[in-house]
């Protein structure tokens, strides 16, 4: 793609492209709202995906990551899909800012959040091993939607992860 003739395009889907990387190009798409990277082989997301000014949708669902970027939270994502990857811990104070966030079909296994998530409104953390949102109303004041596996098994957690 020539990334020099679409520099005013708003949305981009790359999915199924059997991708290892993202292409370099993209962060020259300053415009761009929503990005589509999913059913490829990405084993992380670039910084510069996170340094784009309007971003707000990214979805990297079915690939092979494994962690996400502490700079997401400063990032202007507001909708993060990023189910059936290979998410092992996530940092809670992460995810502050986004609205939406799919995070189904992982491994993580990070015990009970504390974490205030003032502006999620979705919310959908099924099928992980062990992933526990306490006091759930306080943490999730605006969550009108919320999927989560009710048979975690809290003994699972490794020690010193009980409390995010």
């Amino acid at each position: 793609m020539d990334y020099q003739n679409a520099m005013n395009i708003r949305k981009l889907d790359l999915s199924h492209q059997e991708l290892t990387e993202v292409p370099s190009g993209i962060a020259g798409l300053k415009q761009l709202c929503v990005l589509d990277l999913s059913y490829n082989n990405l084993t992380s997301i670039p910084d510069f995906i996170l340094e784009l000014p309007h971003l707000k949708t990214l979805s990297v669902g079915h690939n092979a990551i494994t962690y996400l970027p502490l700079n997401l939270v400063t990032s202007s994502i507001k909708n993060l899909i990023a189910d059936y990857n290979r998410i092992d811990f996530i940092l809670p104070s992460t995810l502050i800012g986004l609205r939406k966030l799919i995070l189904s079909h992982n491994r993580i296994n990070i015990g009970i959040v504390r974490t205030v998530l003032p502006n999620l409104t979705y919310l959908d953390i099924r099928h992980n091993p062990s992933i526990i949102i306490a006091g759930r109303a306080k943490c999730l004041p605006n969550a009108k939607y919320y999927y989560h596996d009710s048979s975690v098994l809290c003994g699972l957690m490794p020690e010193g992860m009980q409390y995010y």
